[in-house]
């Protein structure tokens, strides 16, 4: 039990981007927006990439897409909301039409207005200007072919935003979310703006959904391990992890009761599966004197999945006893800053172990190089996690700030998503922009 417990807490404390990289992250940002401390709304998922999915044909014949906007100022969250439907919908998610404006300015709104980049249901939406080179138009039909959603079209000079949904038979067309235009489909002919002089766009940039809704996580099969060797008896671990993306690194370590490590093992994988055959010429468990050890052995992936198993390892007696192990990391998503007031806010997450079982989720955040909301336990709702920071823990002179997410499940297996939320003036005009980073590892 007390190996258990030290692995766990070994986990928890592990290096990450927000220890690594904080000072120099932070020390490259000036400071210049104390004001504007809530202003950011918007966290984006530690998530798998994107799965390949084919559009419904009939996505361009259904209505409940589309939407007027709800306030003078929201176009662009209405149209953001619009286009996020459709991808929920060719997607397969059966929520889509819940999508609404309303939900959307919990987590993509502030008073600067729709944020630059945010996730909802697996979906993250970005932002790009377009060529001013080149022929609006054009970017348009090219951007379409990849987005069978859409793209959100911007003209700062009207100021206007509206739907662009498709390139049909040599037509545009369009869906204009003011109260003085056309509702449902239409050509963009009909639209309250011009779009051949456009300035920007909203876009899908990653959408993470798969058929069960919830990406594949870093995975251990068949870890073959010892648990009692004779003395001077050879011994090679067995079994595979896979990951969605790159399996980054692999690790065994052998201590003894008072700590002092007394065999190690490692690998860089870069892959999307390593076989624990590779590190059988590091580890020579002949060389073991009698005594009690304790085994551990993690694996880490590129999103921040960790898959730890800590063992005791008795080399004594005419035996070789093993164990096996089979288990994934929890998956972490739909991170978001949500309810946001001059009282402070909530971080919200989502997070799940693919075997089922039980997940705690902690939250930290850091301004400069102070951390102001340490260890936060969320409160659970089915899989949904919301942790509150209030904002006189948070009051301080920066523009930026990191939170770092920790999903953990029974076993000590763990997924952390560490995002940097900047706020920064726009390049264009008078507006002042909020953005995030996912900060892998």
């Amino acid at each position: 039990m007390l190996c258990s417990v030290s692995c766990i807490l070994w986990a928890l404390a592990r290096p990450t981007t927000t220890e690594r990289d904080l000072a120099l992250l932070m020390l490259s940002i000036r400071k210049r927006f104390v004001s504007l401390l809530l202003a950011f709304c918007l966290l984006a998922a530690a998530a798998p990439a994107a799965a390949a999915l084919s559009p419904r044909s009939d996505i361009n014949t259904i209505t409940e897409f589309y939407a007027k906007q709800q306030r003078s100022n929201t176009c662009t969250l209405a149209s953001a909301a619009m286009m996020v439907r459709r991808r929920a919908y060719l997607d397969g998610l059966e929520n889509w039409a819940a999508l609404t404006e309303s939900r959307l300015r919990r987590v993509a709104w502030s008073y600067v207005g729709l944020s630059h980049q945010f996730t909802i249901s697996g979906i993250t939406v970005g932002y790009g200007d377009f060529d001013r080179s080149a022929p609006v138009t054009d970017q348009i039909i090219a951007l379409l072919a990849d987005h069978p959603e859409g793209i959100v079209v911007y003209n700062r000079s009207y100021p206007h935003a509206i739907l662009v949904t498709d390139y049909t038979d040599g037509v545009l067309y369009c869906s204009d979310p003011a109260q003085g235009a056309p509702s449902g489909r239409y050509p963009v002919s009909r639209a309250s703006i011009g779009i051949t002089r456009a300035h920007s766009y909203w876009y899908v940039k990653q959408d993470t959904n798969q058929p069960q809704g919830v990406g594949t996580a870093l995975a251990a099969k068949n870890i073959v391990y010892p648990t009692r060797l004779a003395p001077g008896s050879a011994f090679a671990m067995a079994g595979t992890f896979t990951a969605p993306d790159a399996i980054t690194s692999v690790q065994v370590t052998v201590a003894t009761d008072g700590g002092t490590q007394v065999l190690a093992a490692a690998a860089q994988p870069d892959a999307t599966e390593f076989d624990m055959a590779a590190l059988a010429g590091q580890l020579d468990f002949a060389a073991l004197p009698t005594g009690s050890y304790t085994l551990t052995l993690t694996a880490d992936d590129a999103y921040g999945g960790r898959i730890t198993l800590c063992k005791g390892l008795m080399v004594a007696g005419a035996e070789t006893e093993t164990g096996t192990y089979s288990g994934s990391a929890p998956v972490l998503y739909d991170i978001n800053a949500v309810n946001l007031t001059e009282t402070g806010f909530d971080v919200e997450c989502s997070a799940s172990a693919p075997a089922g079982g039980t997940v705690s989720v902690l939250c930290s955040a850091w301004a400069d190089t102070t951390q102001f909301a340490p260890g936060l336990v969320a409160e659970r709702n089915g899989d949904t996690f919301t942790t509150h920071v209030a904002a006189n823990a948070a009051l301080v002179d920066f523009d930026s700030l990191l939170i770092n997410i920790t999903a953990m499940d029974a076993d000590g297996n763990t997924a952390r998503g560490t995002l940097l939320v900047q706020i920064s003036p726009d390049e264009d005009s008078e507006d002042v922009t909020v953005n995030q980073q996912l900060l892998e590892g």
